[in-house]
């Protein structure tokens, strides 16, 4: 039985001694956090360090000048990192500085009257574990610290060493806690718990921030710390930084809002209250109320309210109130109210309420509501209730409401228009146009109003379209007409617009030159207005122009062109007769000698003739049409 036990014995000596100096080789934890346990029973400093270094693997560096080597030390510590038991020997009076597999061990600098330095370990209360990535600040002095890996920190606080200070302590989902110190506290151990409420409020949030900032990385850097466990908002009348982070308000920038915030080159803040002035960029994680200006750049994460001037580039993430002015771009991701002007480009990820002026385009992916003007483009993903005017394009994908497109070349909308198109080319509009279209070539599905242009097309038209050619697919006028008059026995004619007003394109020839060497044969186009003047009667008033050309052309002017009066009376569904009288004026150059005799079969009277100063002879005569049409 006694082997046995010593056996057991011997066992339990060999595992724990393998387990201890497994722990004492693990190169990753610093010397200073390595845990060990002591019991010193009046034993000098010297033989005390001496077993401590043995215990943890390494070897102290130190001037015996500055110990007493002699002095007796009675202290017995069980799981205590080699800073806690150092620490306590030696009072705060001692400082110590890892190299390699050496501990160097000075006096300590005398520190000023006016500054002290704190250090300590933030523990979980539950766990007894040491929490990395907890954030301490003095909220006086705005001085702050991140823990290491180990739980460890060391604060710098230019307070009195004589005076009270009250460090507030913070971890995301843990409760908030405020420690005291004073002058000869020692190393701090610091315990916290966990909030549970704040973890379940905070849960959904923690992964936008996450999204925001480089946090809760092995990279994670010690602002991006703070401002994810301090949920504070601190506030200060002024604040100076030569770059984020380096300034007044040190390390806490981002969790602090400032009256008034001046940047030699740039600055972060998490508001500005009033003005803020930066030599190349400023940038804030929450909101801004009055006047933000930069070299280079304003970015904002918040809200802002005010006026926004940047050399470059003006960025918001949130609601945007005021004036935006930018050299180059004015970009903001939720809902614009703002007079915006970019020397390049306005655009927003949602709507528009406020006027933009872009160099190069002003573009919106959500509702547009203020007037837009730029040097090619302005595009909108949804509704315009606004004016656009664009040396190139206008592009709406929803409808334009009581507004007008003034483009240089193409205006496009993809539903309603209620207003004005007005472009140097193109006019298109998918849905309803309740006002004008103003172009060379008009496109709506239905029009209330007016177009005016080189072609207009509809599918219907309530209103009057004046062009070269106009054609409504349904609701339209479309005539195909086969006619005779005194001179042209065999005349064609298609008429397309609407009753107000139409286009005419007519062709006729002589018949009897059918079988000649060269026919005699015309062309023209004409204007018309058919007003209505019982169910199946109207009344026709069309003027026309008509070349006659002998052959394959005429190289002189030989022209017909004709008033015609008349009546057009509808006897069936698509089928209906006209006839009337015309006033036709025909005109010829006196000078050409090769005009073919289109007099053959009917002489007319004149009742006038003149010749012009520059030969052009025009003889007017009382003439008459009678015709069939179609459709």
């Amino acid at each position: 039985m006694k082997t046995n036990r010593t056996f057991l014995l011997i066992a339990f000596l060999t595992l724990w001694q393998f387990t201890s100096a497994k722990a004492v080789e693990d190169p990753k934890t610093p010397l200073l956090e390595r845990v060990i346990s002591v019991n010193f029973q009046q034993e000098t400093l010297a033989t005390a360090l001496k077993k401590i270094g043995e215990l943890a693997g390494f070897t102290f560096s130190y001037n015996s000048n500055i110990l007493d080597a002699n002095r007796l030390i009675s202290y017995e510590a069980s799981n205590k990192t080699v800073r806690e038991v150092l620490d306590y020997i030696f009072k705060g009076n001692i400082q110590y500085k890892e190299r390699r597999k050496h501990i160097i061990l000075t006096k300590s600098e005398n520190s000023s009257k006016d500054t002290r330095k704190v250090s300590g370990y933030i523990i979980d209360e539950a766990t007894g574990e040491r929490l990395k990535n907890v954030s301490i600040y003095d909220p006086v002095s705005l001085s702050s610290a991140v823990t290491d890996a180990y739980g460890f920190f060391q604060i710098e606080i230019p307070r009195p060493s004589n005076e009270e200070v009250s460090l507030v302590v913070k971890k995301l989902n843990y409760a908030d806690t405020v420690v005291t110190t004073g002058e000869g506290k020692g190393l701090l151990n610091v315990p916290i718990k966990i909030d549970k409420e704040k973890f379940n409020v905070l849960a959904d949030s923690v992964g936008k921030k996450l999204k925001r900032f480089w946090l809760l990385t092995k990279n994670a850097t010690v602002q991006a710390i703070n401002m994810i466990n301090i949920d504070d908002t601190l506030h200060r009348h002024f604040q100076f930084s030569v770059v984020p982070f380096i300034g007044t308000n040190h390390k806490l920038s981002g969790n602090i809002i400032n009256d008034y915030s001046l940047n030699l080159f740039g600055g972060y803040s998490k508001g500005v209250e009033k003005l803020e002035i930066g030599g190349y960029f400023n940038a804030v994680g929450g909101d801004v109320r009055g006047v933000q200006i930069a070299g280079l750049a304003n970015g904002v994460t918040g809200e802002t309210n005010g006026v926004q001037i940047a050399g470059l580039v003006n960025g918001n993430l949130g609601k945007t109130k005021g004036v935006q002015i930018a050299g180059l771009l004015n970009f903001n991701v939720d809902t614009t109210n703002t007079v915006a002007l970019a020397g390049l480009l306005n655009f927003g990820l949602r709507d528009s309420k406020g006027a933009r002026v872009g160099g190069l385009g002003n573009a919106t992916m959500g509702k547009q509501e203020g007037p837009s003007v730029a040097g090619l483009f302005n595009f909108s993903t949804h509704d315009a209730s606004t004016t656009q005017v664009a040396g190139l394009l206008n592009f709406t994908a929803g409808s334009m409401n009581n507004g007008a497109q003034v483009g240089g070349l193409v205006n496009f909308a993809a539903h309603d228009v209620q207003g004005a198109q007005v472009s140097g080319l193109l006019n298109l509009a998918g849905g309803k146009v309740t006002g004008t279209q103003v172009g060379v070539v008009n496109y709506a599905t239905k029009v209330n109003g007016l177009q005016l242009g080189f072609l207009n097309i509809s599918d219907s038209i309530k209103g009057v379209p004046i062009g070269f050619l106009t054609f409504a697919s349904r609701g339209g006028y479309h005539k195909i007409e086969i006619s005779a008059d005194e001179i042209f026995y065999t005349n064609v004619a298609f008429r397309t617009g609407v009753r107000k007003f139409y286009n005419i394109f007519t062709a006729g020839a002589k018949p009897e030159t059918f079988n000649d060497s060269e026919t005699i044969w015309t062309f023209g186009y004409g204007l018309g207005t058919a007003p209505r003047l019982s169910n199946t009667l109207y009344l026709n008033v069309d003027l026309t122009a008509n070349q006659v050309v002998k052959g394959s052309w005429t190289d002189a002017v030989h022209m017909i062109n004709k008033l015609y009066l008349g009546v057009d009376y509808q006897f069936a569904r698509k089928m209906s007769v006209t006839a009337g009288v015309t006033l036709n004026v025909y005109i010829t150059d006196t000078t050409y000698q090769n005009y073919p005799d289109i007099f053959t079969n009917y002489k007319p009277h004149y009742f006038s003739e003149h010749t012009s100063s520059n030969d052009i002879n025009s003889k007017w005569w009382w003439g008459a049409k009678v015709g069939l049409r179609f459709l």
